[in-house]
């Protein structure tokens, strides 16, 4: 007859209790949380006018500091004022495929790219009303993400302009710039 003792895998944590190896551990560790804030940066959008649509592409600033074309991936816009926030349009390339963004090139809103799959149809957007937009895109495969506000204004011939809406620190996230 052979005795067997019940196994116990159980995973042992320990506190780490001496002062020299809870510095050292976090020595260990600063390299990896330096990576990993590489991997998770906000950048700007630039929102441009195009007709009265907008049309989402990178500041020069942005552009200098990747240093190459970034490869986007996909573009959600959200109306920005009422909860539940309701989506706009959207789209996104199943992976690998993505869209090259080269220097002065933008994503018109409503035109979803050739390869691209159409996640949300476009919605009509309304002047003087706050919508967010976000988009992916990577360099050297880090995948970044950008954002921006941005509402439309009717223009004395009735026509629509598309304006980036800036942070102000008295009146927070206005659309005011776009009321008439």
């Amino acid at each position: 007859m052979t005795l067997s003792r019940p196994m116990n895998n159980a995973l042992r944590i320990r506190p780490i209790t001496s002062p020299v190896m809870a510095i050292a551990t976090l020595f260990c560790l600063m390299p990896l949380c330096d990576h990993a804030s590489a991997w998770s940066r906000v950048g700007a959008i630039e929102v441009t006018d195009h007709a009265g649509k907008p049309c989402f592409g990178l500041p020069k600033k942005e552009r200098k500091r990747i240093g190459e074309t970034p490869q986007v991936f996909g573009v959600e816009v959200y109306d920005a004022i009422t909860p539940p926030l309701r989506q706009q349009w959207s789209f996104e390339f199943a992976y690998p495929a993505s869209l090259p963004l080269p220097p002065g090139a933008c994503v018109l809103y409503g035109v979803v790219p050739a390869n691209a799959v159409g996640v949300q149809t476009s919605m009509p957007l309304q002047p003087g009303r706050l919508y967010d937009v976000s988009m992916s895109a990577t360099r050297t495969g880090a995948t970044h993400f950008y954002s921006a506000r941005f509402c439309l204004k009717a223009t004395a011939d009735g026509s629509l302009r598309a304006i980036q809406v800036h942070y102000d620190k008295a009146l927070g996230w206005s659309a005011s710039v776009c009321q008439p």
